[in-house]
């Protein structure tokens, strides 16, 4: 997904092109939809696609919010047996990542 191109070049000018913001946000959509398809299990390839999501949490606005939402139901449906159970299909770099994800930043920090 990261080798998306926003832009088209006509003229000489770069012109944002909405086929490829709606493609990479399908795409997004499709990774979230594997997430939460299993609410209350992780399967072996979700660790990985969690990963493909937090890479692209920084993405615009409406991505992000898709990101955000998705990891805070998974979150929400894994927590009750995280520590015994779902935390052992991560890697210790990826609890890193996902620990950023759900806690939320202290702008005045």
């Amino acid at each position: 997904m990261s080798e998306t191109n926003y832009y088209t070049i006509i003229d000489g000018k770069k012109i944002v092109s909405l086929k490829n913001i709606i493609n990479r946000h399908g795409g997004i959509l499709g990774l979230c939809a594997i997430v939460l398809a299993s609410p209350y299990d992780i399967p072996s390839h979700v660790p990985k696609v969690l990963m493909q999501l937090c890479a692209h949490s920084h993405d615009p606005d409406l991505r992000q919010k898709s990101i955000k939402q998705c990891v805070s139901d998974f979150r929400r449906t894994h927590h009750d047996s995280w520590h015994y159970e779902h935390r052992q299909h991560f890697t210790d770099d990826q609890l890193v990542i996902l620990a950023n994800m759900f806690t939320s930043h202290n702008y005045y920090a």
